[in-house]
């Protein structure tokens, strides 16, 4: 069911991932990948180790495409959206300097087209959907799911807590965004068991994303914020003091960001959303 999901939603998006017509299909396309990536680490007992192990480097390999993509269009998407909030004189300023994320936009949907004509592309085309009709399962995938699942989550979870856990009074950005590809992961494993546990892994998964989503916030304010540091000095004297003010309103997303961070996380250790698990 996982991998019929990831699939079909690849499935959907392909073509516009060629035509551009509709920029939600990237992020949409970039979602498909790295679910079937996490989905299949979490249920790693119950496939083939060697199939596995190819088709995940293989989506991250074209996960890694997508992305590059995508991150360009949501940072592009976020600085236009914050330039809105400066005055007319500093907003077309600021306008004119993240017309330069066109050039990075155009240079990563090139070479996003060029991974799709690959062979490469068609190998993993053809590896997911033999997949629906044949799956590559291993012994373990014959016990039941009510058994199987919490075992394969846990060590998910654990992760998780660890990673929390080793965080410092001000740990460094890097640190942060582990954490949140951390909970992104519990968050996919905990919706793997949605159909089998119902309401408490729903619960369980909510939670975790407003972790994923109060470190996402961090992490997009962070990559703006050294965009805007590196693009500054390349600009004209209006754009580069617009592109600080731009700056200045980073940095305070990113540190209310931070000061989140406590209460999402103590909402999603509540150890009833996890005793199911």
């Amino acid at each position: 069911m996982a991998v019929a999901s990831a699939v079909a939603r690849l499935d959907t998006n392909e073509p516009a991932l060629w035509t551009e017509r509709d920029p939600e299909a990237v992020h949409q396309a970039r979602i498909a990948t790295r679910r079937l990536r996490s989905d299949l680490g979490t249920l790693r007992d119950f496939v083939s180790s060697v199939w596995a192990l190819q088709v995940r480097a293989e989506l991250r390999w074209f996960g890694a495409e997508l992305g590059a993509v995508r991150d360009v269009e949501v940072l592009r998407e976020r600085l236009t959206k914050h330039a809105a909030l400066l005055s007319d004189t500093q907003a077309g300023a600021a306008r004119a300097a993240i017309r330069r994320l066109e050039v990075d936009h155009a240079l990563a949907r090139t070479d996003l087209l060029r991974a799709l004509r690959q062979p490469r592309y068609a190998q993993l085309h053809r590896a997911l959907h033999e997949a629906l009709t044949t799956p590559h399962l291993a012994p373990a995938a014959e016990l039941r799911a009510t058994h199987a699942l919490p075992g394969a989550i846990r060590p998910t979870w654990k992760r998780l807590r660890r990673a929390v856990d080793s965080l410092g009074p001000v740990p460094p950005d890097a640190a942060l965004h582990q954490v949140r590809i951390r909970a992104k992961r519990c968050r996919y494993a905990a919706e793997l068991a949605i159909p089998v546990f119902g309401r408490p892994a729903r619960d369980f998964a909510t939670a975790l994303a407003r972790v994923q989503d109060v470190l996402g916030e961090h992490q997009d304010s962070v990559v703006a914020d050294q965009w805007l540091g590196k693009t500054a000095p390349e600009c004209s004297p209006a754009e580069a003091y617009a592109l600080g003010m731009l700056a200045e309103l980073e940095r305070g997303l990113a540190v209310r960001a931070r000061a989140g961070l406590a209460s999402a996380w103590s909402a999603a250790r509540s150890p009833e959303l996890r005793e199911w698990l």
